[in-house]
Formats: C-alpha cells, sequence, structure tokens
C-alpha cells in the first residue's frame, strides 16, 4: 500500500480518530518510533481499527489468536490487553528489522509473556503452528490473500472468525484500471468469500476496510 487517500468523506476520519479512546503511553512510544524508523509507518492499523479489534476481542475473549503481519507490534499489543487470563497471541512478520522494534516493546510491556513473535514467511510459518485459533487477523502479503484463505479457515476454531485488514486498499479495488498484484490479490480474496456459501462475511469500512468471516454451522 503506497500512501493513503481518503476513502470517506475528507475529515470524518479524523473526527472518528478525535472521538475515539486514546492510545495508552505504552502504544504512543511504539507508534512514535515507528514513525521515526520505518518507511510505511502506514502500516499500524491506528488508534480507531486497534481499539475497534479490543471491542471484538473483548467480547469474543479468545484464547489463542493468530495475527499475519506484526510489523512493529501495535496491533499485537492492543490485542494483548483484550485477552483473557492465558490467552496467547501468535504474530508472524517476514522482516527482522520490524520483529526487533516489536519484540523489544512486547518484552517492555506487561503483555511479554502473551505474544510470541514468529519471522519468516507466513504460509510456512501456520503450516509449523498448531491449531485450533479462536481469532485470526491477517494483515499482509495481499498479493497472495487468496493463498491464505483456506489455510487460516482450516486453523479456525469451530466458532472462531478470520479477520481480514486493507480489504479496501486505499480505495483501487474500484479502479478496474488497477491491475497491481496487491490490488488483485485484495479483489480475489474479497471476491471469493462473498461468494462461498459455507462462509458468512461482513466488509466494514473502518480506516483502510476491514472484512469479518466465520464458517457456517455445518459447512452450509
Amino acid at each position: 500500500m503506497g500512501n493513503r487517500v481518503p476513502i470517506t468523506v475528507p475529515g470524518i476520519e479524523e473526527y472518528a480518530q478525535a472521538h475515539t479512546t486514546a492510545d495508552p503511553d505504552h502504544l504512543l512510544g511504539l507508534a512514535a518510533e515507528t514513525r521515526e524508523s520505518c518507511d510505511r509507518p502506514v502500516m499500524m492499523v491506528g488508534p480507531v481499527e486497534a481499539r475497534f479489534l479490543q471491542f471484538f476481542l473483548y467480547a469474543q475473549q479468545p484464547r489463542r489468536v493468530l495475527e499475519i503481519g506484526t510489523f512493529t507490534g501495535y496491533s499485537a499489543l492492543s490485542m494483548a490487553e483484550a485477552l483473557p487470563d492465558g490467552g496467547h497471541i501468535d504474530t508472524c512478520e517476514l522482516s527482522e528489522k520490524h520483529a526487533e522494534i516489536a519484540r523489544r516493546h512486547i518484552a517492555a510491556s506487561k503483555y511479554a509473556y502473551s505474544v510470541t513473535v514468529h519471522v519468516g514467511p507466513a504460509l510456512e510459518t501456520i503450516r509449523r503452528l498448531p491449531g485450533p485459533y479462536d481469532f485470526i487477523l491477517l494483515d499482509a502479503d495481499q498479493a497472495h490473500f487468496p493463498d491464505y484463505l483456506d489455510p487460516l479457515l482450516d486453523r479456525l476454531s469451530d466458532g472462531g472468525f478470520l479477520a481480514v485488514d486493507n480489504v479496501l486498499w486505499d480505495g483501487a479495488v474500484l479502479d478496474e484500471a488497477d491491475q497491481q498484484d496487491s490490488t488483485r490479490g485484495v479483489r480475489l480474496l474479497n471476491d471469493t468469500v462473498a461468494s462461498r456459501p459455507d462462509l458468512t462475511c461482513v466488509m466494514l469500512t473502518i480506516r483502510d476496510g476491514i472484512m469479518l468471516i466465520r464458517r457456517n454451522r455445518g459447512g452450509v
């Protein structure tokens, strides 16, 4: 994802953030370091989506969470706050630089024993991680989004949820002239999920779009 462009009425995203509970100090520090040291700090989910994920996890109370795309750990630390006692997050990151930042901030937080960062290609990592997971967040490798769908669904617990971030891709999903691999990957994932009778989904226009997916009971 390149420079973000507004996908709602100008000013609405800022208004929503101004009326959302602000980040605690440990996330403010992590966000500041990310903006200073990383080329694409926009990859952080931001406060509005972070609070949304927290609300969802507070309601679901998942024991095991899997995240694809740690980046610098902002979303993992946000979700860790909402875990029940004994809950745990496995988060996958390709970049060793980003993983180092995430590990350092996780280790300095009170959630140090609740989050494990795995470095390497995520599709390889998840094959080694035993399921099931109650909540999975896919937030990386958009060009290959469709390749993740069935492997992640296979690792969902009964009643579990898969969330996919960036499903609006800065509005590029509406631009048929945009045939970049990442845009095509997002479009194909969106179309595939919406067409499958064994899945129920809802696409939300929070920030860059987030889709919530669950398997239907009985597979239909």
